[in-house]
């Protein structure tokens, strides 16, 4: 721990300064540190840090009185976790094409025909396949349990490009799930889960290439949004408006300037200050630590040309925070999009100084995912010996980090006592 917290306080003097010299930057000693703090002995170089892969496939429905076609994670007449990839509107036969999301590790999925008496008519594809046909089903049922909507959970350290002090990923936690409105309209909800951190956060979600001419209009479901601390002005995002253009003229919805403001919109002292809490990372006995119910703002983004609604799927949706360091505003994402630049600029002409394999977000498809309490590691493994909130033998966050291909199923394995 002293030799961890030795190079952490070595990272920042490093890097800051470049408060007075903004051009400076070594690319070695970063790499160094970030080798030093981080929880494994080694990190896979080519890593990708990603959990799902998209798909399409063709699906031929010949089950009479169909109202609607779905795509289900598991057979919701077996499983109680089955969940919703994607559904479109189907009035009797017929047949679609549909892009659905799916966790990596999950090889065997299910289409289903619903008809108008709430009957699923399940057939089972593999991952990948390219069509599915249904047909009528003489033992289907009434179903047993409800799908739920699927919802990725982004989960974000704060700091980069400097090392986490403890790589818990839990400076803010978002989640989100989509629906298919229509072909014109895709509906956003967006839930604000945990804040793990003092420091003000900004966050706004990207629609990859989707300029900002596309979207004909956006607006919030029965006209709610997240908290804002108007009194003072807005600070990191600056801008009102909930659709914004951003530096490439792509689309960007605004969702809040300040994430303890908007988890709790009561959270002001005496002096009209924000309260800068932890929320909902901890046991609400330890002191600066307090629960807020998640709060969720549904957003319907309508589309000029028919069809493009289906085609914003997880990939295309880029969550991501903002915060103030170094004099700039810097943006953390997803590994896949880590080294852009939406709204701000701040890399200085060289963002591949900073493309050093090491990812400050996480996106993990599983509507159940339970993020680890405060101070508690995802995952370590060093010296052979696993740690952190996700440890299980074969099915740990560090083997996962060690290599992209092995223990791709870590998520499903939480330490109890180690995640909220």
């Amino acid at each position: 721990m002293k030799q961890t917290w030795t190079w952490l306080m070595l990272c920042g003097l490093m890097l800051a300064a470049q408060s007075c010299n903004k051009e400076y930057f070594d690319q070695g000693k970063v790499e160094e540190i970030l080798e030093r703090s981080f929880h494994n002995d080694t990190v896979d170089a080519n890593h990708t840090w990603r959990l799902m892969t998209e798909h399409s496939i063709r699906v031929t429905n010949n089950v009479p009185n169909t109202a609607r076609i779905v795509l289900l994670s598991a057979d919701p007449h077996e499983s109680e976790q089955a969940e919703l990839l994607a559904e479109q509107s189907m009035n009797g036969v017929g047949s679609a094409s549909m892009t659905y999301s799916v966790h990596l590790a999950l090889q065997q999925l299910y289409a289903a025909a619903v008809t108008t008496d709430g009957k699923y008519h399940v057939t089972p594809f593999n991952k990948g396949d390219a069509q599915v046909t249904l047909n009528t089903d003489a033992a289907s049922t009434q179903r047993a349990y409800a799908p739920v909507a699927q919802e990725v959970y982004y989960c974000y350290c704060l700091g980069y490009p400097q090392p986490s002090a403890t790589w818990d990923f839990n400076d803010l936690v978002l989640r989100l799930s989509r629906t298919v409105v229509d072909d014109y309209t895709l509906q956003l909800n967006v839930t604000l889960a945990a804040v793990g951190t003092t420091q003000q956060e900004a966050a706004a979600i990207r629609l990859v290439g989707i300029s900002y001419d596309e979207v004909e209009s956006l607006t919030r479901v029965d006209d709610k949004h997240f908290g804002s601390n108007e009194q003072y002005g807005r600070y990191i995002i600056t801008e009102e408006d909930d659709l914004l253009r951003s530096r490439h003229d792509e689309a960007v919805i605004n969702l809040f300037d300040d994430a303890h403001v908007a988890i709790n919109t009561y959270g002001f002292d005496q002096n009209g200050q924000v309260v800068r809490s932890y929320y909902n990372v901890g046991s609400l006995a330890s002191a600066g630590y307090q629960y807020h119910t998640p709060p969720t703002v549904s957003y319907l983004v309508k589309f000029r040309t028919a069809g493009r609604a289906e085609q914003v799927a997880f990939d295309k949706i880029d969550p991501f925070i903002v915060y103030g360091y170094n004099g700039a505003m810097w943006e953390i994402h997803k590994y896949t999009y880590k080294l852009d630049e939406v709204l701000f600029e701040y890399y200085g002409g060289n963002p591949f100084n900073y493309d050093t394999g090491y990812t400050w977000a996480l996106e993990v498809p599983y509507s159940w995912f339970r993020y680890p309490t405060e101070g508690n590691a995802i995952g370590s493994y060093k010296n052979g010996v696993l740690f952190g909130a996700y440890r299980e033998r074969g099915h740990s966050f560090g083997e996962w980090a060690a290599h992209r291909d092995q223990a791709t199923d870590w998520y499903l394995y939480p330490v109890s006592g180690a995640v909220y």
